[in-house]
């Protein structure tokens, strides 16, 4: 037995332990290092974001608007640009992907750049192997890559609890391992919460780990953007925008032979943050705006697909069996219940509360289709 070894004699090998190393923060300090911006003021490099909003108020736009800008090396609203690749991680098809980005071709007079990119299908970002191939994929596709857009949080994250902050956490961890360490920003477009348009759905968690955040709100035919977040840098001013309706070309017709349109965003300006105080209702404007209800009730219709595209409310839950209701329909259940001596004044009375009711954010209407908000 003598070529039996005696194990128990041996030291044990240690692993090697990685350098812990500190630094001296005054050689942090000595040297400035401004923001490294991909757009200026809004993203910032290797940089993590929330852009969120309700359904259809127009958040999806911002994002390809950027993207496009971004891929390009065009500036957006006068905010330099650093030209980069661009990667879409789409959550559904790409049909109205199609039709947007043909809009912004329009918008911005060009043909969209090659490297902007989207993937065929979502991608599970709460799995390291799918989130890999992630990576992978834009690593052999994009040699000057800057942005990753996951568009939207709940089709990218596989089965997933968004309410759940271990899985958020799990999610988070995953996008700094396999994205954000090749040096890209990620930008994830998420919806707002049940019932609060002032925050985005699901855990906390998210909000705590970005480092800057952006809410999209619709009304009426307004969209406003605004920054709810930014941890190293001055937030910007409410913008507001409203949605321009285009059509995409002389190839561009549906089986019909109609021609297709799109939309994409036009900036009206800093958004005003005095809102009217809501006007007080006469009991004559009570009962005109009780036969707008009325008129709904008798004579509505469903909206139209462009009301549905113009304005928000329509695709949430409790929006999808609203109706609209001309004009003609309305005046005439309301005018016969004013308190006026002449049809003439009448005619006067419904017109001032239907302007009220508009000021108020009461209704809302187009193409003299009104509804309640």
């Amino acid at each position: 037995m003598q070529n039996v070894i005696d194990l128990t004699s041996l030291t044990p090998l240690q692993p090697e332990k990685p350098p812990f190393k500190l630094i001296k923060v005054s050689e942090l300090t000595a040297q400035p290092k401004p923001i490294d911006w991909l757009l200026d003021g809004i993203l910032e490099s290797g940089s993590l974001n929330l852009l969120f909003g309700e359904p259809a108020s127009g958040k999806s736009l911002f994002a390809f608007d950027w993207a496009f800008c971004i891929a390009s090396g065009r500036d957006w609203l006068g905010k330099e640009t650093q030209k980069r690749d661009v990667i879409i991680l789409a959550g559904e098809g790409h049909s109205g992907l199609r039709r947007r980005m043909r809009a912004l071709e329009v918008k911005h007079g060009i043909k969209t750049p090659d490297n902007l990119l989207v993937s065929e299908i979502p991608a599970n970002l709460t799995d390291h192997a799918q989130a890999q191939w992630v990576a992978d994929a834009i690593a052999q596709n994009c040699t000057n890559g800057g942005l990753v857009i996951i568009d939207t949080l709940n089709r990218n994250m596989g089965a997933a609890d968004e309410n759940n902050a271990k899985d958020i956490a799990e999610l988070l961890n995953i996008l700094d391992g396999c994205i954000r360490s090749m040096g890209l920003a990620v930008l994830i477009v998420h919806h707002s919460g049940h019932g609060n348009q002032g925050r985005a759905r699901g855990s906390s968690a998210i909000r705590a780990a970005v480092d800057a955040e952006f809410c999209v709100t619709k009304k009426a035919d307004s969209i406003t953007l605004g920054c709810t977040k930014a941890k190293d840098f001055e937030p910007f001013k409410d913008m507001e925008f409203s949605l321009k309706v285009t059509e995409l070309g002389d190839q561009w017709h549906d089986k019909s032979g109609q021609p297709i349109a799109s939309v994409y965003l036009e900036f009206k300006g800093e958004a005003s943050n005095t809102s009217k105080p809501k006007a007080k209702l006469s009991g004559r404007d009570s009962v005109i705006l009780h036969t707008l209800y009325e008129a709904i009730q008798k004579h509505g219709i469903e909206p139209t697909s462009e009301i549905k595209a113009l304005f928000s409310g329509f695709d949430t839950l409790a929006g999808k069996d609203k109706k609209i209701v001309h004009l003609d329909h309305w005046r005439e259940l309301a005018t016969p219940r004013i308190d006026a001596e002449t049809p003439d004044a009448k005619q006067k009375a419904f017109k001032r509360a239907r302007a009220k009711f508009f000021d108020s954010k009461l209704v809302a209407n187009f193409n003299d289709y009104w509804w309640p908000i």
